[in-house]
């Protein structure tokens, strides 16, 4: 027993004799314990700061969405005020007239996508650095261009009848006029420029005596690969099932479309949106410039939510490399309107395709 106690008592003494000649070994306890405890605390701390995080991001999420729902609350505000100052101008441009005014309303209050309304596609912009110009005498068969022909050579006149003064302006700048019309037997007169055959235009795949599709045409007279061209048209309805089809490319061989558009037939707006489509199409490639009611200015038909005067001609330049900016211009233009409506008739004041801008 003695023995045992004089051991435990030896090792003990040797131990403290050993930590006495290694001094190191206390140190790196007290380092160990530094380090787990450094860890302890880095744990502690990470999981305070993830709390805190959690706790910030919730506080500016929070004032994030009220902030949203606030300028969500203002914008609603501001585009039922704008709304509202539009509508107001609707009814004095059409003298408080509801029958011509709620068509129009519907379309500005139910159809914020235009999905529907053919006003937009029809708004004229103004061209930046292109004058207006009008072709022609102030009476029917006139229409406005731009003052710029560089590089035009030829033009495309569908539906003459006895009036040549449109063709007969783009002649005498050196324009060739290749004339189609199925229903005269000749022109007024002749003009060197004046390529005139007895064809009507038609859509693609149709077929119709005495008429072909207007791809046919250019290709015919070797224009598949020109540029710059003119396109006219005012024949009778003809034009919607004549455009429908074209390619995009072939719209892009025209620096200038001027159309006389004629609304007959409701289902055209209602059942295949057949109006809608060709202005939709004719406005991806052309832009605008010029518009005005036509022939009986009275009449204003009623097509689903669209009102619109039952002839409109509608002039347009094509979109690339031409820079647009707001039509400050009031309509209808009178320098180049060729008529004012008579006394009790009623007039589309186109001023209200300003309401659809952007």
């Amino acid at each position: 027993m003695q023995n045992i106690e004089t051991e435990g008592f030896q090792i003990k003494e040797k131990r403290k004799y050993e930590d006495k000649q290694n001094p190191n070994s206390n140190i790196n306890k007290i380092l160990y314990l530094q380090i787990i405890n450094f860890i302890l605390i880095l744990l502690l701390l990470f999981y305070q700061s993830k709390n805190i995080t959690y706790h910030f991001q919730k506080y500016f999420q929070n004032n994030l969405n009220k902030e949203n729902k606030l300028n969500e609350e203002e914008k609603s505000k501001s585009i039922s005020n704008t709304l509202q100052k539009k509508i107001n101008y609707l009814k004095i441009l059409t003298n408080n007239n509801e029958k011509e005014y709620k068509g129009i309303q519907e379309c500005l209050l139910n159809d914020p996508d235009q999905k529907f309304c053919i006003y937009h596609l029809i708004l004229p912009k103004e061209v930046f650095g292109k004058k207006r110009i009008l072709l022609g005498k102030k009476r029917p068969g006139c229409y406005v261009l731009l003052d710029d022909f560089k590089n035009i050579k030829y033009a495309y006149s569908f539906g003459i009848n006895s009036n040549v003064q449109f063709d007969k302006a783009l002649a005498d700048k050196g324009i060739d006029i290749y004339m189609y019309d199925h229903t005269i037997n000749s022109l007024p007169y002749e003009n060197p420029k004046f390529h005139w055959k007895k064809i009507g235009l038609c859509g693609i795949g149709k077929k119709y005596k005495n008429m072909k599709n207007l791809e046919e045409l250019i290709a015919e007279n070797g224009h598949s690969k020109e540029k710059n061209m003119i396109l006219k048209m005012n024949i009778e309805h003809w034009e919607f099932e004549s455009i429908i089809d074209l390619k995009e490319e072939t719209l892009n061989q025209f620096t200038y479309i001027a159309i006389e558009y004629h609304f007959r037939d409701e289902t055209k707006f209602k059942s295949d949106n057949l109006y809608y489509n060709v202005l939709k199409k004719i406005s991806k490639t052309h832009q605008a410039f010029y518009a005005r009611c036509n022939g009986d200015r009275g009449i204003i038909v009623q097509f689903g939510i669209n009102r619109i005067c039952h002839i409109i001609e509608v002039c347009y330049i094509i979109k690339k490399g031409n820079i647009f900016k707001k039509d400050e211009t009031i309509y209808p233009i009178y320098e180049f309107d060729y008529s004012v409506p008579k006394e009790g008739r009623l007039e589309m004041n186109l001023n209200i395709l300003k309401l659809f801008e952007e």
